[in-house]
C-alpha cells in the first residue's frame, strides 16, 4: 500500500469479495459512481450471498467475513462495461491487479469508503492473485 497513516477500504459482500481476488472479477457493482482512483482494500462484509456463492460452486461457510481479505485498483467507474459480471443499471467500478492478503485482518465494515489505520496494516503480506 501506500506506507501513509492510513489507507481506504471498501466493503463488498462474499462471494463477490472472494470472486474479485481469485475468479477474475473485474467489475464492482454499485448504485453509485466514484471519481476515486487507485489501490483500495476490500474488507468482506459479515453478509454472504449464499445462493450467489453456491453457484459460484463455493461453500458460503467457507468464506472470510468480517475483514480485510485483500486490495485492488480501481481504474475507471463507467455505465457500460462489457464484463461478463457487470449487471446493467449500475455504476461499474472497473478493476485490476488484485491482490490476496496473506492473513485476514478483522475490520468491522461500513457503507461508502472505511479509512483503515496504517497500524493495522504493518507487516502484512500481499501477494498476486
Amino acid at each position: 500500500m501506500s506506507g501513509s497513516n492510513e489507507e481506504r477500504a471498501i466493503s463488498i459482500r462474499q462471494p463477490w469479495a472472494y470472486a474479485i481476488l481469485h475468479l477474475g472479477k473485474d467489475v464492482e457493482n454499485r448504485p453509485m459512481r466514484t471519481h476515486y482512483r487507485g489501490r483500495i482494500l476490500i474488507q468482506a462484509s459479515l453478509k454472504v450471498e449464499d445462493e450467489e456463492a453456491r453457484k459460484l460452486k463455493l461453500d458460503p461457510d467457507e468464506l472470510p467475513t468480517g475483514a480485510i481479505v485483500g486490495s485492488v485498483e480501481i481504474v475507471d467507474c463507467i455505465r457500460n462495461s462489457r464484463s461478463k459480471w457487470a449487471i446493467q443499471g449500475q455504476w461499474h467500478w472497473l478493476l485490476k491487479k488484485p491482490r490476496v492478503l496473506a492473513k485476514p485482518i478483522l475490520l468491522k465494515g461500513a457503507l461508502g469508503f472505511i479509512r483503515v489505520p496504517g497500524r493495522l496494516l504493518k507487516g502484512t503480506r500481499f501477494r498476486t492473485a
